[in-house]
């Protein structure tokens, strides 16, 4: 496994995963943990970003499918839901994000009053 920091090669990545990471979000390949890939060269097709501090990540997520309602899909952000309801992988990795706050926030106040 990996740890923070090393810029591995996209062939170890896929060797470590035991997959062919096709998609930029990748939501619990493994029960343990989810893949984000991101580039932050220049000339990246996504502005994804760090913030300075280490401590937030800024990613745009995935864009909606091409097709003639969505010429340009890098302007339309996915939804959340599928039309028949499922969560799409903005939609997973949102609901993640937002159990997570909730209970850091709740984890926080049962420390500090």
């Amino acid at each position: 496994m990996f740890s923070q920091g090393p810029i591995i090669s996209y062939r170890e990545m896929c060797d470590e995963e035991e997959t062919s990471l096709q998609r930029g979000m990748n939501f619990q390949l493994r029960q343990s943990h989810s893949v984000i890939l991101m580039s932050v060269r220049a000339g990246a097709p996504y502005s994804d970003e760090i913030s300075e501090d280490g401590k937030t990540l800024i990613y745009e997520g995935h864009d909606v499918p091409k097709n003639s309602e969505n010429p340009i899909p890098k302007i339309v952000d996915q939804v959340l839901f599928t039309g028949k309801g499922s969560l799409t992988q903005n939609g997973h990795f949102y609901k993640a994000a937002e159990e997570f706050r909730k209970f850091f926030a709740t984890f926080s106040n049962f420390f500090t009053g």
